[in-house]
């Protein structure tokens, strides 16, 4: 397909040229990391990285009105201060599934995300990107560039992202695009909310997502999340998930 290899290329090009310009802008890279409240809201991520070393896994449950029940089994490992890659193992009817009246089989994703800049100033930025690998003969290969952007106003932390995918057999792309906010309370509690939107198949929908976590202890947290369907083809339902880190602390 030439618009995943164009948007490979383009996403290579911006990681070069981002780190020139901050270079060339004596960006320092030794400001202090932006604060590590949460490791992914509950329809979007968070612009986070795992350390160097690290391990992470999250298992995700998410429950739909008229969509059925979805389970996904994330993993990350930090190779570098700044490059992580990630697996992913859905299993069950997805959004993107249902609004094309398909019950195919997923995707396994495999992913790399790079974070070009860590600190807050003047805000943290990662790329990444996805690849789909079809587990039947029905379903296509699928590619997924992503940008995400955040930024600490005081103790509170504005998160920003947007993704397109492409199919193999698919006319057009789909989008997402995601905008959330986390404010810690008392160190263990971190309330979220977000404000999602999807393009998939030509069906757009909007959410409103407010949820919470609680971190058990560092590297441990839970959450429940609770998508509510404010515009378009959106099922309200539930998210939960559970993320454990396990390795290295070191920060940059």
């Amino acid at each position: 397909m030439r618009s995943p290899l164009s948007a490979t290329l383009l996403v290579l090009w911006f990681c070069l040229s981002s780190s020139a310009v901050c270079q060339s802008n004596n960006v320092n890279p030794n400001k202090p990391a932006l604060p590590e409240y949460i490791q992914g809201f509950f329809l979007s991520d968070a612009v986070r990285n795992q350390e160097r070393g690290e391990f992470q896994l999250t298992v995700g449950l998410d429950a739909r009105h008229t969509v059925g029940t979805n389970t996904t089994l994330k993993m990350e490992y930090g190779v570098t201060k700044r490059l992580q890659v990630g697996l992913d193992l859905p299993y069950g009817m997805s959004e993107e599934e249902n609004w094309e009246n398909s019950s195919r089989l997923q995707t396994v994703n495999l992913g790399i995300q790079y974070q070009v800049i860590k600190s807050n100033s003047p805000f943290a930025l990662s790329v990444g990107i996805d690849y789909g690998i079809p587990v039947s003969s029905e379903e296509g290969t699928e590619f997924q560039p992503t940008i995400l952007v955040a930024k600490s106003f005081r103790n509170l932390q504005i998160h920003a992202s947007g993704a397109a995918n492409f199919e193999s057999g698919e006319n057009r792309p789909g989008f997402q695009y995601n905008l959330g906010s986390v404010y810690p309370i008392h160190r263990f509690w971190f309330p979220t909310l977000e404000f999602n939107g999807r393009d998939f198949h030509g069906k757009e929908g909007l959410y409103l997502t407010p949820g919470l976590y609680r971190r058990v202890r560092h590297g441990f947290e839970i959450g429940v999340g609770v998508p509510l369907g404010i515009g378009g083809n959106t099922h309200t339902g539930m998210v939960c998930k559970l993320s454990w880190q396990i390795g290295s602390h070191e920060s940059e």
